[in-house]
């Protein structure tokens, strides 16, 4: 049976340059003093000042671990009213409180707490954000009235086993998603104008030439006179 090495007082200052090196746990300390954890264990035990300074050291770990992580996370946490518009432009874009924590460099519980006390940063937050809603909808709404090109990706089980086919699809123009931007954003040109005639009667009607071209960029056919 191996004899367990002989305690001296040298091991106190190795244990704690060991634990300060970040070799705090029980197996690593042992290893980095070339002990078994018994050994290790037994000295604990055994020898009340080796105990105290194993126990002081991981201590003073802690608390260097600690500051380092407040040091971390600390950086720039002293609101300025300078990022508003960048917060602004980081919910235009899309970004989610985290991301937009990250862009700004804190931490997001910092900028969770910053809203809830600056009411002009939480507004700038929404702001952005309604603009990207509002974009984004304008976009979809867009390529609706446009049309687009499509993948579309379907299974097929047959006796020869299962295989996976790629269509390239067409989406075809939605005509009422197209005159409601061209209403929207040209109205002198699209929108319908109330006539009333000289019978009291109200129609709607739109300019022949108008309608002409709304029909052929729709694939619809020539307007009828």
């Amino acid at each position: 049976m191996p004899r367990t090495p002989k305690f001296s007082q040298r091991r106190i200052e190795e244990a704690r340059d060991a634990i300060l090196a970040g070799k705090s746990a029980h197996k690593a300390l042992a290893l980095a003093m070339g002990i078994t954890p018994t050994t290790l264990r037994l000295w604990l035990e055994q020898e009340a000042d080796f105990a105290c300074a194993v126990e002081d050291a991981r201590a003073e770990l802690k608390r260097r671990q600690a500051e380092a992580t407040r040091a971390k996370s600390g950086r720039k946490t002293k609101y300025d009213a300078a990022m508003l518009e960048a917060a602004r432009l980081h919910a235009a874009a899309g970004k989610t409180d985290e991301g937009i924590a990250h862009e700004l460099g804190i931490s997001i519980t910092t900028l969770r707490n910053w809203k809830e006390t600056h009411p002009d940063l939480h507004d700038a937050i929404q702001e952005g954000r309604d603009c990207w809603a509002v974009t984004s909808v304008e976009e979809s709404m867009l390529k609706r009235a446009q049309g687009y090109e499509y993948q579309e990706t379907t299974t097929e089980v047959s006796d020869k086993g299962m295989r996976t086919i790629t269509m390239q699809k067409h989406m075809a123009p939605d005509p009422r998603a197209a005159h409601f931007i061209l209403t929207n954003r040209a109205p002198e040109r699209w929108k319908h104008k109330a006539e009333v005639e000289h019978k009291g009667e109200v129609g709607l009607t739109m300019p022949d030439a108008v309608r002409e071209v709304f029909e052929q960029v729709m694939g619809g056919k020539e307007a009828q006179a």
